[in-house]
């Protein structure tokens, strides 16, 4: 059982990191599109270019982030189906094995990962805008 209290800590955390890293996106994209929109208003078009070439910056480092620490978690996906097998053997209950019915389990490219790639698109193209305006 200790085995797989760790594995499924392990997974707990690293996704919680994942979870604190949209936590942060989305604070850090309120202020950026603030910053943006009053800096447009202002007629700073230098400062709105900048604001959305750091808001493309920082949905790169969120996408990153979040993929590096979804690749963590998911390590310990094959100890947790391993710990399930034998526990579903153990036990007779092959509904313990959650793991591996879990249709989704590899699934490769995350929404998140396509939100991140779009929203760099978009600050890009706002950077783009407030310079060539």
């Amino acid at each position: 059982m200790a085995a797989l209290e760790h594995a499924t800590r392990w997974y707990e955390y690293r996704i919680s990191q994942g979870l604190q890293v949209l936590n942060f996106y989305l604070v850090s994209t309120a202020v950026n599109s603030a910053a943006y929109v009053a800096a447009l208003q202002a007629k700073l078009d230098a400062v709105a270019g900048a604001v959305g070439l750091v808001a493309a910056l920082v949905s790169v480092a969120a996408a990153l982030a979040g993929w590096r620490s979804r690749g963590l978690a998911r390590l310990a996906l094959q100890p947790i189906a391993e710990i399930q097998d034998r526990l579903a053997v153990t036990l007779k209950m092959d509904s313990l094995r959650l793991v591996q019915r879990n249709p989704h389990r590899t699934f490769t490219t995350p929404i998140s990962l396509i939100m991140f790639v779009f929203a760099c698109a978009i600050s890009m193209a706002g950077a783009l805008y407030a310079w060539f305006r």
